[in-house]
């Protein structure tokens, strides 16, 4: 038995870069649904419309004979209609594989003569899939079609190919006019915990969304983390089979919060989602099924100073893939931990000797700042600011910071003799290990000369 699936990727008019997507009429099959997606390779003002159609094919029993799963893909838009065909055969014994795992390898094939390895997705043999196979159309001339026509696209057996025993899912069509489509996966956070009595393990953290604004069929949502620590990689799978989506409504744009689907793995839910405002990777803006932050450990994974560690979001085996131009779906880890180290000697003013030091540690991502105590309620403060310690006399003090630049702090010194200035920290790994000085001064008639002085404070920036 076989049972064919398909995806499309399409541009639209205006050379937006916007996924499309389309679904069939009956999505009621028990096998996964139809689901279309992606994004333009390339979108010239003036040159057209290229389709991608990205589909693959199952097999339900093994295969003892070489099987012919060939397909005459379909595409007709306005005026343009063309139909390719593309050979996809299994090899013997194909499907039979009742020892293996979910994501396992089980068979091989070809697809246009390039040799594949079939996927069980069921950890028993009985559902194997061909690897995504993707087939591009030639650029559709600009006056061949109008901003409010179709893309419609079939998926049908080849002359001489099996028959495809359930037709209903190879059908779609996606209008051209409509707002943005995405489907997107993002990490939002990557924490390094220490790992208690032993110098430089770390467990990492993983925290990332997915999310999409379109109906979607019951698809398998796995993620797979994949970790590269200085040009080799490691694979972290979830922790279960399957992550099935079963949606219950659809986003509109009132956006308010109501649960909109949940994603659950052998009975238990991995996550649940609503419906919230959300910016995709291709800075698309629109109210989308988003789902919470799922979360996943990388125990024990041993990172000096000099470690590159970069992490990166895939599809699982046999799951939903990436639409193509996802380019927040990685993240490089800074492996520096976050220092606040106060230096030097300040100069004493009204209330004695003003000091210098960190809200928190600069941990990049996080609201971090500075902090001063012991100074001149109401006054106006001067921040020095560099990359480089100093030492030389100044007012009878001492400048403790080789100056890049220097501030006029708005803010009055409060009626505690406190000031604090925070930001949030931006996630940059240029930002690194990256040293920050920090000295204030503010005019005060108790002090000797006219400044009192704080401390200089080194800020490192990290994890």
């Amino acid at each position: 038995m076989l049972s064919k699936r398909h995806f499309i990727f399409s541009a639209v008019l205006a050379c937006s870069l916007l996924p499309g997507r389309a679904r069939g009429d009956d999505d009621t099959s028990d096998s996964p649904g139809i689901l279309f997606f992606g994004a333009t390779d390339e979108c010239r003002i003036g040159v057209g419309l290229e389709i991608d159609v990205v589909w693959t094919a199952f097999i339900t029993e093994p295969s003892a004979t070489v099987r012919d799963f060939s397909a005459d893909i379909h595409v007709q838009v306005g005026d343009y209609s063309e139909t390719k065909t593309v050979r996809v055969f299994a090899n013997p014994g194909a499907g039979y594989c009742p020892d293996s795992g979910f994501g396992d390898s089980c068979g091989t094939g070809s697809v246009d003569g390039q040799d594949v390895t079939l996927i069980d997705l069921s950890g028993n043999g009985s559902y194997v899939q061909f690897p995504w196979i993707a087939t591009s159309f030639p650029t559709v001339p600009e006056g061949m079609f109008d901003a409010d026509d179709l893309i419609e696209v079939s998926v049908i057996p080849a002359a001489g190919a099996e028959p495809d025993p359930d037709m209903s899912d190879n059908f779609g069509a996606q209008p051209l006019g409509g707002g943005p489509i995405f489907y997107d996966r993002t990490i939002r956070s990557i924490d390094l915990e220490p790992v208690p009595g032993t110098p430089d393990l770390y467990d990492i953290v993983v925290e990332y969304q997915l999310a999409y604004n379109t109906i979607m069929p019951p698809l398998d949502f796995r993620t797979d983390i994949v970790m590269n620590i200085n040009g080799e990689n490691m694979v972290f799978e979830p922790w279960c089979g399957p992550w099935i989506t079963t949606p219950s409504s659809i986003c509109g744009q009132a956006c308010s919060n109501e649960t909109c689907a949940t994603i659950k793995c052998n009975g238990e839910t991995v996550a649940t989602l609503t419906c919230q405002p959300y910016e995709n990777a291709w800075a698309q803006f629109d109210c989308a099924c988003v789902s919470e932050a799922i979360r996943s450990t990388i125990p024990s994974v041993q990172l000096t100073a000099s470690d590159h560690v970069e992490l990166s979001l895939v599809a699982a085996p046999g799951a939903m893939p990436d639409p193509e131009g996802l380019d927040d779906d990685s993240w490089v880890v800074c492996s520096l931990q976050a220092q606040s180290l106060p230096y030097g000697q300040g100069k004493e003013g009204t209330h004695g000797m003003p000091t210098l030091d960190s809200t928190a540690l600069p941990i990049l991502g996080q609201v971090s700042g500075i902090h001063m105590k012991e100074a001149l309620p109401g006054a106006r403060s001067i921040l020095f600011y560099g990359f480089q310690p100093l030492e030389v006399p100044f007012d009878g003090g001492r400048l403790l910071v080789d100056p890049a630049g220097m501030f006029f702090v708005p803010t009055p010194i409060a009626a505690d003799g406190s000031l604090t200035l925070e930001r949030l920290l931006p996630v940059d790994p240029s930002l690194c290990g990256v040293s920050l000085f920090y000295q204030l001064m503010f005019r005060d008639p108790g002090a000797a000369g006219r400044f009192a002085m704080t401390n200089g404070l080194e800020r490192v920036l990290g994890f």
